[in-house]
């Protein structure tokens, strides 16, 4: 029973480990802060942006997810090179549904061809 005890411990440090080790070496990350639900279609999300690189173009993609946890809407939003290290934006975003709570799907320096960083339709402010 003890070398059972012993064995998970060491499992269950090894994964907190891991966990602190992948999320301080990312070099952006996200933290939804605020949702609010504008209208029938529409939801509003505050995201807290982190990067260790800001003199570089980025993006996020978050999505609006119902009681059910179903996505019930997506947007991607890019986060222009300069500023702070840290910055909230509020983004809205079109929704198929109810909004009950807001998630970060992922962010990264690698935007894609389609995301213009000079475009101002994409702009989450």
């Amino acid at each position: 029973m003890v070398i059972v005890a012993v064995v998970l411990l060491a499992f269950t440090l090894f994964r907190t480990g891991q966990a602190i080790y992948r999320s301080q070496s990312r070099e952006i990350t996200a933290e939804i802060v605020g949702e609010e639900r504008v209208s029938d279609d529409t939801a509003r999300l505050w995201v807290d942006v982190t990067r260790k690189k800001t003199d570089e173009d980025a993006y996020c993609i978050i999505q609006a997810v119902d009681y059910n946890h179903a996505e019930v809407g997506r947007r991607e939003f890019v986060i222009p090179a300069g500023g702070e290290d840290i910055l909230r934006f509020d983004v809205e975003l079109p929704t198929r549904g109810p909004l009950a709570n807001g998630r970060v799907y992922g962010c990264s320096f690698d935007l894609p061809p389609y995301l213009d960083p000079q475009s101002s339709h994409l702009s989450a402010r």
